[in-house]
């Protein structure tokens, strides 16, 4: 098979972004081809070959011609099926551009090609004024027309079954698939740490609750000085600057290490050196990436009481502490009694790691595959598929 994918990739850091690296590098063991149609980002080359996946940077943030970009891009490479790695505002930061750039599968399918899309945030499910986002009459008919327009792909995805069938009962759909966001580095328990450590781990913006979290490790710093706070990861794309201005405001706290564009390969890593891992999150758009990772690292979590995470937690059988939506107070000693209890953590953690078994990265990938050759076969029912290479992998 000759795959293509269309997403945002590193060295850009977004939550869409490294989704669509890991899954693209693990079609890589799987498939004949895989070539990823990226965004532009400064420093890295029009072309590259990384991990075994071709890279061709061929649109653009920000800007009107994504679409038409991307399919013309795709139809010279001439793939077998087309795979689009979706977030709704990752083609910018304006309405306009993201509603024009979202048009490209609907095009893509239309030219012929078998076309498939994991959509990981869905319009009738976010709560734009918590994401910050404009909230009028045009972009809930924006947002409703875009829903439409990604629908006309061969199949659409989405990592949270409740967001499946939301979009079946709204629209009346049936092109639809469930395939879980699984993880992206084999699960494994290793030993908690002795320090009582605290990890938050974000592309950063408001509703992030950054600020939340800091206020409330003062507090508990204040009553236990052996309470540590990691803060690592970098800005959202939509909010570039953030981080910056918050370590500004906060830099002289003791007890805090700022860990700004950690790499990839230090993740796991990051998330072992933590006891527990902090979900302080005002809005969500999806499931988490981080709470799959803190997951499968076996580490517990303490999160605000948001629907997407508890769903996802229900969905995926993850362990998550729950405090009910800005409860500060209720968030620090949720935290203080599990940085107090390691055997607590080690229960949780295990448990975690267990669920993760059956959702890992190359499990996933064969789940997509089969998807994928459907695609293919609806498109063109006389096709041969040649088998795929290292099924085992």
């Amino acid at each position: 098979m000759k795959l293509a994918i269309v997403s945002p990739y590193p060295p850009e850091i977004s939550g869409v972004g490294q989704y669509g690296a890991r899954f693209s590098q693990g079609f890589a063991r799987i498939v004949d081809q895989v070539a990823v149609f990226a965004n532009r980002v400064k420093g890295a080359p029009a072309l590259d070959r990384l991990d075994g996946v071709t890279v061709h940077r061929v649109w653009d943030r920000d800007h009107v011609a994504a679409s038409p970009s991307i399919v013309r891009a795709l139809h010279q490479w001439k793939p077998d099926a087309v795979w689009f790695n979706l977030g709704l505002s990752m083609f910018g930061r304006s309405r306009p551009h993201n509603f024009f750039a979202l048009t490209a599968p609907m095009l893509t399918r239309a030219s012929g090609l078998p076309t498939i899309v994991t959509l990981h945030e869905i319009f009738e499910a976010a709560n734009l004024q918590a994401l910050g986002a404009a909230n009028g009459r045009l972009t809930h008919w924006g947002g409703r027309a875009a829903t439409r327009m990604i629908l006309q792909a061969d199949t659409v995805c989405f990592t949270l079954q409740s967001y499946l069938q939301i979009i079946q009962r709204q629209y009346g759909k049936r092109n639809t698939a469930h395939i879980p966001h699984g993880v992206y580095d084999r699960p494994h328990f290793s030993s908690l740490p002795d320090q009582k450590q605290i990890l938050i781990f974000a592309t950063y913006a408001p509703y992030k609750g950054l600020i939340d979290l800091i206020e409330i490790f003062k507090n508990l710093r204040d009553a236990d000085s052996a309470v540590q706070l990691t803060i690592a990861g970098s800005d959202h794309p939509r909010f570039p600057g953030y981080l910056a201005d918050v370590r500004s405001r906060y830099n002289d706290v003791d007890g805090i290490e700022w860990r700004v564009g950690i790499p990839e390969h230090d993740l796991p890593s990051l998330f072992k050196s933590a006891r527990v891992v902090a979900l302080p999150y005002t809005a969500t758009t999806g499931a988490s990436s981080v709470a799959h990772r803190a997951a499968a690292q076996g580490r517990p979590m303490v999160a605000y009481d948001l629907p997407d995470l508890r769903t996802s937690a229900a969905e995926d059988r993850l362990q998550i502490e729950f405090v009910p939506s800005g409860d500060k107070e209720s968030f620090a000693n949720r935290l203080r009694e599990l940085l107090d209890d390691p055997t607590r953590c080690e229960i949780i953690g295990r448990a975690n790691v267990a669920a993760m078994q059956s959702m890992t990265l190359e499990m996933m990938c064969h789940r997509y595959l089969q998807v994928f050759e459907q695609a293919i076969k609806r498109s063109d029912p006389l096709a041969v598929i040649k088998p795929s290479v290292n099924q085992d992998a």
